[in-house]
């Protein structure tokens, strides 16, 4: 930073006068523009200027939030220049040749750009390294650099009531308070509780998640704190290494603990220790008791337990005092009853007590000595004497009662005959009744019956109300629900290992459908290979490590998190060439190949991925809406690059640019550079207040001036003509007189 400051400024020890106008010097020693205070310098020694700018330096850069890696932003926002608002991560300064509009950044001179009306702060036009707002416009707000729909998120994440374009109520539930300065810096009007560097002498403190300010200048007052950190006086201080939340100092102030232990008291344990009395609960992150109550995660009178992942609480062994009896149900969950809460003679149940009643026993289990062996597959029972046996009343699903259980025929739950697979009355979960009354139990998700049929990819469903497909209710992985269908939503079958949002790498057919392919694997040792998850040894020479690919071999290329092979489908579909791990030919006009892409960089892009990826240090993205585009060209300041739409879908057409797809309906309108606001007019129209207008118009006005100007031309004609007509009459008069 300090060569480039000297490269730029001149000789060391020249006297030194300029003013710095947004000028901020970058980590990596460039130089870029952003909005920051006029600063007035007047230095006799360069060393101190040097000095005095590096100060300075660190201290605009002292409030910077590192962007999600997972997030949206790490591709076009600049170094650190995310912020989290809520559940809202935004982007406020974006790489040179992008602004945050709506916490996105959008290219200069996109559709998105000029609805929000981002200029300079004196409203004049963006220069093109622009990397944020100085002014937003009609039904925009400025915040920290960017513009903001008011009223819609996530604007209204920030502000819940603006006026001409200027925020004046700040969400205090989302850690803002506002600028108390008579004149806020623009953009500056709402401050967020953990922004040390502020405005017009107004900060927030360190870690501060919720604040309010004195009024005066200086910090505002803090009322709580981020998660890690606790309050110590107006100070935010970091908790305990054990600890994710505290109370206090030291490792016995923990509230929740880190690093897989739980909380037992004030102290954090290693799972191991939690057992006995006690057991792991991970719903909470504590180590509860197993009596515990059972808002608390307990089992009343409980005295040994674990827990069960599957049932997702615990599970009681033992059981003491007043409810000395255990209780436990077909679905494996427990309770501790006394001998009332067991059963009673003659009264049916789903248990039943023991002759020497120490023992609650299911109808169902048939492990014991009579009287105390109960009835197989029987749900429900009773006992009319204790030294009797108990006999059943109702069979478990999938059973039918006839003196005994039987079987029912296959995925029946209720039938009126057994094993007669057309008898079903009602049908195990999965499975539909083919008919009313009673009939065959088939599949919800590939059944068929006469006209009765499954539904592609569903788990649980209903009967229709008549012959027709099963009105689905839940659907597999990989699927999602819509209506009463399911519709593919990934093409691994295991939903890339279940994790949210993994499944997100969208692949373009021919026919312009998208399909998702996973983008990360849930599993371990597991990688995304063609968008399906395979095992390690299955990853085909390709380098891939945590659940992804890194880098891929000759003719794979790395898209979103996997590596894909250029000859085969669904990689075909994208590029068609990889001769050394990077594409360097796409497969059609939907994709566009990185400029200067390396191995380890993603070098295909879909040209409606307005995300885009980085290569080199710069952004390549595509445009929202776009079927159909060019590439960029290269960049090499670390900037933002777009490409250039030739198509749009959803009756929408590129702007003239390229950079945007817009609504463009205006009558005689050849091209729009916002939805319905025209840039350029077919032949033998004028451009007026975004509409085009007849040349032919206006007294027949052809020179494809507005109205206004011909106005004022004609002004200026008069004003000469009067002029020449004056000097002569003067000419004349004077010459006569001489």
């Amino acid at each position: 930073m300090i060569t480039a400051f000297y490269q730029y400024f001149g000789q060391s020890g020249a006297a030194l006068s300029f003013q710095m106008s947004h000028l901020l010097f970058t980590r990596t020693g460039s130089m870029h523009y952003c909005l920051v205070p006029r600063i007035y310098l007047l230095l006799h020694n360069l060393d101190q200027a040097v000095m005095l700018l590096v100060v300075f330096y660190f201290v605009l850069n002292a409030f910077a939030a590192p962007c999600d890696p997972d997030g949206n932003h790490l591709t076009t926002c600049a170094h650190e220049k995310c912020e989290k608002i809520n559940a809202f991560e935004v982007c406020t300064e974006c790489k040179a040749g992008g602004v945050p509009i709506d916490g996105f950044c959008r290219p200069i001179g996109s559709p998105q750009v000029i609805t929000a009306g981002c200029t300079k702060g004196d409203g004049t036009a963006l220069e093109q390294m622009a990397t944020t707002c100085g002014k937003c416009g009609s039904g925009y707000f400025l915040f920290m650099g960017g513009c903001y729909r008011t009223g819609s998120q996530p604007g209204s994440e920030v502000c819940t009531t603006a006026e001409g374009e200027t925020c004046t109520v700040c969400n205090t539930a989302n850690g803002l308070f506002k600028n108390p300065a008579a004149a806020p810096d623009a953009g500056r009007e709402c401050l967020l509780c953990w922004d040390t560097v502020g405005a017009n002498g107004h900060t927030g403190i360190e870690n501060c998640r919720a604040c309010t300010s004195s009024g005066q200048s200086g910090p505002a007052t803090c009322s709580a704190c981020k998660e890690g950190y606790y309050k110590d006086g107006n100070a935010c201080t970091k908790c305990h290494s054990d600890c994710v939340t505290c109370s206090g100092t030291g490792q016995n102030a923990c509230t929740l603990c880190a690093n897989g232990k739980y909380l037992d008291g004030t102290s954090c344990i290693e799972v191991g220790q939690c057992n006995g009395n006690k057991y792991p609960n991970p719903n909470t992150g504590k180590c509860t008791a197993c009596n515990a109550a059972v808002e608390q995660g307990g089992i009343p009178e409980c005295t040994a337990c674990t827990y069960d992942s599957k049932l997702q609480k615990p599970v009681c062994s033992a059981c003491g005092g007043t409810k000395a009896l255990l209780k436990k149900y077909v679905d494996g969950s427990t309770e501790c009853v006394d001998k009332a809460g067991c059963a009673a003679l003659s009264t049916v149940g789903t248990h039943f007590l023991s002759q020497d009643e120490n023992s609650c026993i299911l109808c169902s289990v048939t492990g014991g000595n009579a009287p105390d062996k109960g009835i197989a597959e029987c749900s429900s029972c009773k006992k009319t004497d204790l030294g009797q046996a108990p006999t059943c009343t109702e069979c478990l699903s999938g059973f039918y009662f006839d003196t005994t259980c039987k079987a029912c025929g296959t995925n029946c739950a209720t039938c009126s005959a057994e094993t007669d697979e057309t008898k079903c009355t009602t049908c195990k979960d999965g499975f539909f009744l083919a008919g009313t009354g009673e009939g065959k139990c088939i599949s919800c998700k590939d059944g068929a019956e006469g006209s009765y049929k499954g539904v592609p990819g569903c788990s649980l469903c209903d009967a229709p109300p008549a012959a027709g497909p099963a009105v689905c209710k839940t659907c597999d992985p990989g699927y999602s629900l819509q209506g009463t269908t399911c519709v593919k939503a990934c093409e691994d079958p295991t939903a890339c290992g279940g994790t949210a949002g993994a499944c997100d790498a969208m692949v373009i057919d021919n026919q312009g459908n998208t399909k998702h392919y996973c983008s990360y694997c849930g599993e371990e040792n597991k990688f995304p290979i063609d968008g399906i998850c395979v095992e390690s040894g299955s990853a085909n020479g390709n380098t891939c490590n945590n659940h992804v690919c890194e880098s891929c071999t000759a003719g794979y290329f790395l898209y979103m998190g996997g590596c894909y092979k250029a000859a085969n489908p669904p990689g075909n579909l994208m590029c068609t060439t990889a001769p050394a791990g990077i594409c360097t030919e796409a497969a059609s006009d939907k994709y566009f190949v990185v400029p200067g892409a390396r191995s380890a960089d993603q070098s295909v892009v879909a040209c409606a991925n307005p995300l885009g990826t980085l290569a080199g240090g710069n952004a390549y993205v595509g445009v929202d809406g776009c079927s159909t585009c060019t590439a960029p060209a290269g960049r090499d300041d670390g900037g933002m690059a777009v490409a250039t739409c030739t198509a749009c879908g959803e009756g929408k057409k590129p702007s003239k640019s390229g950079n945007g797809c817009v609504l463009c309906s205006v009558k005689d309108c050849k091209s729009c550079k916002a939805d319905e606001k025209c840039e350029e007019c077919s032949s033998g129209f004028s451009l007026e207040n975004d509409k085009c207008v007849s040349a032919g118009a206006s007294g027949g006005n052809k020179s494809g001036l507005s109205t206004g100007a011909i106005a004022g031309i004609a002004v200026a004609a008069i004003v000469v003509v009067g002029g020449l007509v004056g000097f002569l009459c003067w000419w004349f008069i004077c010459r006569g007189k001489a």
